[in-house]
């Protein structure tokens, strides 16, 4: 087989986005793309925390940071076909999660949607303090993983951070929707569903 294990992203894959749709609220495309990389960037780098994040941009937005912190929330869907389809790759394969996220965000997700225990390893960039698509965090996922990069795919929905994967040895999928992930994975000969054989 041509894996051992996958490692998701999770905003865009196994989660629905929700910074790219937040900006798109509130500022024009190129000032957002500015504010995401001067106060989201260093957030996911865990440089400033959770409170400062939502004040920076209630700030910008001109609304308190507690309703940012609500909205954000209001745009949290967890992808049941995702998870579905990570559930019966499990059977056969490590399965990892890797995000680009602030820590106690991101785990109060996985907390209220019961997805504790799905992935393993866990890497978020703000306790690791290095993002996606600096290399140093794809090796560190390799290396709980314990697989050659080049037995390790990512899947995620953003192309730079399939460059960065693929940076360091690993495969990657840009991920479109759970049904065609299925189909690529299936064309590429994984065992998905029932426990397998994979020797």
């Amino acid at each position: 087989m041509p894996y051992d294990a996958f490692v998701f992203d999770f905003f865009g894959v196994v989660c629905s986005e929700i910074a790219p749709i937040w900006f798109r609220k509130y500022l024009p495309e190129k000032e957002s793309m500015e504010v995401k990389n001067r106060i989201v960037g260093p957030a996911d780098r865990g440089e400033i925390s959770e409170d400062e994040l939502f004040g920076k941009l209630g700030e910008f937005a001109g609304i308190p940071a507690n309703q940012v912190r609500d909205e954000w929330w209001g745009y949290v869907s967890i992808n049941g076909d995702v998870i579905d389809l990570v559930r019966e790759l499990r059977n056969n394969y490590q399965v990892a999660l890797l995000t680009n996220a602030i820590s106690g965000f991101f785990r109060d997700i996985i907390t209220r949607n019961h997805l504790d225990g799905i992935f393993n390893p866990v890497l978020i960039s703000s306790d690791e303090r290095a993002a996606k698509p600096d290399p140093v965090i794809y090796r560190r996922v390799l290396d709980l993983l314990n697989v050659p990069p080049g037995r390790a795919l990512m899947i995620d929905d953003n192309p730079d951070n399939i460059k960065g994967a693929r940076s360091v040895g690993m495969d990657g999928i840009v991920f479109e929707s759970a049904v065609r992930l299925r189909k690529i994975l299936a064309e590429r000969g994984c065992l998905i569903g029932v426990p397998g054989n994979r020797s």
